[in-house]
């Protein structure tokens, strides 16, 4: 696994040195980033003991298809985890596609590399809406650790606004529902019921045409008694800032 995303960090390190002409004819997009948050909010759930983290990754595309490294690194102890370590590592491979100016969608699978628990793998299908507020509904299929259906729903919906040439404000909202799906059952029982909901806004502040730096704020709560007693969702305030880098 490790030796997997080193590949990726090289890859998108080398791609990023070939020079414009040298990418364009072979159609490589890429980004590295890197954020530092105060805990590690995932599906309403704080996996990091309310502990601040350092979360970074890579991007590599290529004509549809899109390969994505993650990593969460703890700065302090919290969460059953020691200082300095990674307690999660995701790589996905995502392929997207427009078959109607209206519709598009994204399929893909992601595998989550987990620290003291065993690895998984997760399917999805994501659908846009590219109309005002791009409502996007989304399926999670946990196709390794699901003890029944395994399914995790969510609808979204977002919008940009740009303020000055070089800064944008974005704002969303979500909400989902868990369907035995292992990720979202803290208590390790398996429910059916609504899960999240989640308000966001971020800013982006373009230093340059690559170069772009977000802070960014997510209140998360529960929906139900169940997410609240069995799926460990409770108040949370997730906030912080990534620098991110194109190419």
């Amino acid at each position: 696994m490790k030796k997997l995303c080193l590949l990726i960090i090289a890859c998108a390190v080398t791609v990023a040195g070939l020079t414009p002409s040298a990418r364009a004819e072979v159609s490589l997009t890429g980004d590295v980033y890197l954020g530092m948050n105060n805990k590690y909010l995932f599906r309403g759930i704080d996996l990091s003991g309310n502990q601040w983290v350092t979360q970074f990754g890579a991007d590599l595309g290529y004509k549809g298809f899109t390969l994505s490294y993650w990593s969460n690194l703890m700065m302090h102890q919290g969460g059953g985890y020691t200082a300095g370590e990674i307690t999660e590592t995701d790589v996905t491979l995502n392929y997207t596609f427009t078959p109607l100016e209206l519709l598009t969608f994204n399929v893909g699978n992601t595998f989550y590399s987990l620290e003291g628990m065993r690895d998984t793998d997760e399917l999805y299908l994501k659908t846009t809406i590219n109309t005002l507020l791009s409502p996007t509904f989304a399926v999670y299929w946990d196709c390794k650790m699901a003890r029944s259906t395994g399914l995790f729903y969510t609808f979204s919906v977002g919008h940009s606004l740009p303020l000055t040439k070089n800064l944008g404000l974005n704002l969303g909202a979500l909400v989902s529902y868990n369907q035995s799906n292992y990720s979202a059952q803290f208590s390790g029982i398996d429910y059916n019921n609504w899960h999240n909901y989640e308000v966001s806004a971020s800013m982006d502040y373009a230093v340059t045409d690559k170069l772009k730096i977000s802070p960014s704020y997510t209140y998360s709560n529960a929906i139900s008694s169940k997410a609240r007693d069995l799926g460990g969702v409770s108040d949370e305030s997730l906030y912080g800032v990534k620098v991110l880098y194109n190419f």
